[in-house]
């Protein structure tokens, strides 16, 4: 492997998400109606292919997390802070397995394998990013050249038969600390399968305009229901509404 070089760009682009501009954070508690109500919005459409999915979409594999850039130490101080709130918060494997800086300081698993990675967060400047991301993107740098010039920084997850295989996370490097930390926390929660954003739903991250850059209580809800065992890669929209209204009602008795 060429050193901080991660090489692989697979054919189809299935969803997305974009992130504008951060700003304050706070958040009020909702009712399990509107988290329901929000979820149907969030997990089952996408801002950026302007569809309705009919089926869930989530990771089963465990999620691999690999960076590419000179990053500096704060992005990847953010990255193990949301990867390590994800996870405790959904239950699902994920955590970091490759950064130019595990490789300088030579703490990649000894078994460590490139082909494993399954989410790269690409830290380049604006300059690099048509180039380099192109392929995922019909090989036309004018789309990416869009994407940057309309968001703060942006994903793509890619599935098959529903469940996501891998996702990219595009983050600008000229942006300041405090939108990197918004980017961070946006981009990684939306390729776990939450990929819409909408000014409907709110308190949230997935509302551009709310301008919250931490995980409100409304997010957090709607990530536990996701990765509950009982909502499955594939199942029906309204089978998920169903199990998603039992799950939110023993996670907060109203």
């Amino acid at each position: 492997m060429k050193r901080g070089v991660l090489k692989w760009c697979p054919a189809a682009v299935l969803a997305a998400a974009v992130t504008i501009a951060p700003g304050a954070a706070g958040a009020q508690s909702a009712s399990n109606q509107t988290i329901l109500e929000h979820f149907n919005i969030i997990a089952f459409g996408s801002e950026y292919t302007g569809r309705r999915y009919d089926h869930v979409r989530k990771w089963r594999a465990p999620i691999l997390v690999g960076i590419e850039g000179k990053v500096p130490a704060y992005f990847e101080t953010f990255v193990l802070q949301h990867i390590g709130d994800l996870q405790r918060l959904t239950g699902h494997p994920i955590r970091l397995y490759y950064s130019p800086t595990m490789y300088r300081e030579g703490r990649l698993a000894p078994d460590f394998d490139q082909t494993k990675i399954n989410l790269i967060l690409y830290y380049l400047p604006v300059k690099r990013i048509p180039e380099r991301l192109s392929c995922y993107f019909d090989n036309d740098p004018k789309k990416v050249r869009e994407m940057i010039r309309t968001s703060t920084c942006f994903a793509k997850f890619g599935t098959r038969k529903n469940e996501i295989r891998w996702a990219i996370a595009v983050f600008p490097s000229h942006h300041p600390k405090d939108y990197m930390r918004a980017c961070v926390v946006e981009e990684l929660t939306q390729v776990l399968g939450l990929p819409n954003d909408s000014d409907a739903v709110k308190p949230s991250i997935f509302n551009d305009q709310s301008r919250y850059f931490e995980l409100t209580d409304h997010d957090r809800r709607m990530l536990k229901m996701l990765y509950d065992p009982r909502i499955t890669p594939g199942m029906p929209r309204k089978e998920a509404l169903r199990q998603g209204r039992l799950i939110l009602d023993e996670l907060n008795p109203q």
